[in-house]
């Protein structure tokens, strides 16, 4: 399993900012492309990415439309995290092995990078010969139907479901990495596939919150416990740590399950729940 996401992700690493020198970043001040590229390095696991490439391979797709998609998705994710880390939201210094983009660049350059990155993950979709009801799918996903409307709940103290908000800040880009290379294909995506890219998607944030509760600063390459500090709507806070382990095994074993019939073609993405399970960062 380790041997096919490595593959994967080796893949993505070696062409993605090759992809990015021909696109419209090389037009950006300097300053801001520097900023730019920044955040998009250090340690990461590039797991949209990676969905993105195996959804792509599952549906046939040629290599350099798998390439765009997959670096479309990655830039909207970085962009949030550029976002989320500013001091307004939660204020984060550190991010992927080293410090924020906006402890290193500043604040008011933090936020153009995310919005030169939004703007380029669509610039990066355009190339990849998807039906115009693909990039209306994914605009929806990551904006008032999914990741910002996620992030405006989880900003708030109350009123919001935790599983609704887990779905729409993390589900729902997650099921678009998935997603997005399926459509304009012969067949549209059945909801089982939805359901199942989405349920992911709450699994991977239920193992981030069990790792910020358990793990170290340096082990996470970002502030450990920020969570507690601030009082965020988690699972653990929901059903407590011992409640969220069973509860994100209860969805793995879902999720391994209905992965037969969903994706029997892909053993990456068969042992993917698992593999999420037994991350340690």
């Amino acid at each position: 399993m380790q041997e096919i996401l490595s593959a994967h992700k080796s893949r993505f690493e070696r062409d993605f900012f090759l992809l990015l020198k021909q696109s419209s970043l090389k037009s950006a001040p300097a300053g801001l492309r520097e900023a730019t590229l920044y955040s998009l390095s250090g340690r990461n696991k590039r797991l949209r990415p990676v969905l993105a490439l195996e959804s792509a391979r599952i549906a046939g797709r040629k290599d350099e439309d798998a390439l765009a998609i997959a670096a479309a998705v990655e830039c909207l994710h970085t962009y949030s995290l550029v976002h989320d880390d500013l001091p307004a939201m939660d204020n984060d210094d550190m991010r992927r092995g080293q410090p924020s983009t906006h402890k290193k660049f500043g604040d008011a350059t933090a936020i153009l990078v995310g919005d030169l990155l939004q703007s380029l993950s669509f610039e990066l979709l355009a190339q990849a010969n998807l039906p115009l009801s693909a990039v209306r799918y994914f605009a929806r996903a990551v904006g008032a139907q999914g990741m910002v409307s996620g992030q405006y709940l989880d900003m708030q103290a109350a009123g919001a479901s935790t599983y609704r908000l887990h779905r729409l800040k993390t589900g729902r880009l997650i099921e678009a990495a998935l997603i997005l290379p399926t459509m304009g294909r012969s067949a549209v995506p059945g909801m089982a596939k939805f359901r199942w890219a989405r349920s992911l998607g709450v699994l991977f944030q239920i193992t981030d919150d069990l790792l910020d509760a358990t793990a170290s600063s340096a082990e996470l390459g970002k502030t450990a416990g920020k969570d507690a500090q601030q009082h965020k709507k988690t699972i653990i806070s929901l059903l407590g740590l011992p409640g969220a382990r069973v509860k994100a095994e209860q969805i793995a074993v879902k999720l391994e399950s209905d992965a037969s019939k969903a994706f029997p073609e892909s053993q990456l993405l068969r042992n993917l729940p698992r593999e999420l399970l037994s991350r340690s960062s």
